[in-house]
């Protein structure tokens, strides 16, 4: 009789993705109350170091660099998401390098040769660094979580449970901006919108493509807030995720209810009209002149990257030659990421960040990945809208989503292999 091969998947380190999720708004505590944090961190890395020592020694090493930062300064969110992510990694079972690898060591290249050597009359400062290292640590989580992807079922809770804490907590004690637009977490409305958007449509997608409709209460949660702060691109974003979810091609077990999806569609229906038109607090007068530079801006970057289409004016250097412009004639960004990469640092940075999108989310089998899949689309859009990959707390939990679903696939693609080609004992009777 045939014995039967037993092939047993390497068990994944969900603590990773908490600690890379956690970590940016573990460091917007630490601004507004740093000694509490500093001993309830301490406290929880003390319990650890009894459990797990190989782990706890590094914890206490990132809790001692958070309390002795004086002012937390801009280098320290980066910082730290990288050295907790690495002090919580642990022993993975296996880790994995790949083509994507190669395409995000290209990216951070091309980053850093454009801030370091700009081609053009601009020159980056201090504000150009900052923002140039948000981007590239992103980019090294996303390595990180391809190398070894986290658990595909556990990520989308914790994605969502992080982002209803955050929407819970800014619509409790958060403060607005022009009167009516909710901002916190040292994120403006804008921002605080983009933050919002990937656990509002995963929260949704888990309570589709799960079939459990008590995701939807988180999601109407981080949807609260997120139309408070009256973003339409966060908006228009949550519409194209859910619309990735209803779009979701498999067996019909796997699509998602037809009345949970009606009644999500129907409240965005009646809210983004009446954002559309009134503008929520901002009058038509604002956001005319708001569209008309961000639509010259627009030009202006275009024009840049077919001028310098190899490797860009420069990283960070876009905002200063758009003041010096006479049209849009102000201090302003692209107001659209892949437009920034293509004319601050060439068309091929632009290109390399959307191939990494698109293979993420056509790669995407099985429900839980096309929930992450959803939720990487959504963060897309967000993306043709805003400047959010430079803020480390807006754009963690894409690069997460991202480089799992990348690595995912190649996981599962060896597993197979391996299986086809693990040999097989028989057993005599």
């Amino acid at each position: 009789m045939a014995g039967i091969v037993s092939l047993k998947r390497p068990s994944p380190n969900g603590v990773i993705v908490l600690a890379m999720v956690v970590t940016p708004f573990v460091v917007a505590a630490t601004v507004w109350q740093p000694w509490p944090t500093a001993m309830a961190l301490l406290a929880f890395c003390t319990l650890v170091l009894v459990r797990h020592p190989w782990r706890g020694g590094p914890l206490i090493v990132t809790v001692a660099l958070v309390g002795g930062m004086a002012g937390l300064p801009w280098w320290s969110a980066p910082l730290l998401a990288l050295v907790t992510a690495v002090a919580c990694l642990g022993r993975p079972a296996r880790v994995r390098f790949g083509s994507e690898h190669v395409i995000v060591a290209s990216l951070v290249l091309l980053l850093v040769v454009s801030w370091a050597f700009p081609s053009g009359r601009g020159v980056a400062g201090r504000l150009a660094l900052h923002d140039m290292t948000q981007v590239t640590t992103g980019l090294i989580i996303l390595a990180v979580c391809a190398a070894v992807p986290p658990c595909v079922k556990r990520l989308p809770p914790v994605i969502v449970l992080s982002g209803a804490a955050v929407a819970a907590v800014v619509l409790v004690v958060g403060d607005t901006h022009a009167g009516t637009r909710l901002q916190g977490f040292g994120l403006n409305p804008n921002y605080l919108g983009g933050l919002l958007v990937l656990p509002t449509v995963v929260a949704f997608a888990m309570a589709g493509l799960r079939r459990t409709p008590l995701w939807v209460i988180p999601g109407t949660v981080t949807l609260v807030a997120l139309v408070d702060t009256e973003s339409r691109a966060a908006l228009f974003a949550v519409v194209a995720g859910l619309a990735a979810v209803v779009l979701t091609r498999g067996p019909r077990p796997a699509r998602p209810p037809l009345v949970g999806v009606v009644v999500v569609a129907a409240t965005l229906i009646a809210v983004v009209p009446g954002m559309l038109n009134a503008g929520g607090g901002r009058g038509g007068a604002e956001l005319e002149r708001n569209n008309d530079v961000r639509a010259q801006s627009a030009v202006l970057a275009a024009g840049m990257a077919a001028e310098h289409p190899l490797r860009g004016m420069g990283y960070g250097t876009f905002p200063g030659q758009a003041a010096l412009s006479p049209q849009p004639g102000v201090f302003i960004n692209t107001h659209n990421d892949y437009l920034r990469l293509a004319a601050e640092s060439g068309v091929v940075s632009a290109a390399l960040l959307i191939l990494l999108i698109c293979r993420a989310v056509r790669r995407a089998a099985g429900a839980d990945e096309h929930i992450l899949a959803a939720g990487v689309t959504a963060y897309a859009v967000v993306l043709l809208f805003g400047n959010t990959l430079s803020n480390l707390m807006a754009s963690t939990q894409f690069w997460v989503c991202l480089g799992t679903l990348l690595g995912t696939r190649h996981l599962e693609a060896a597993l197979v292999t391996a299986h086809r080609t693990a040999p097989r004992t028989t057993n005599g009777t």
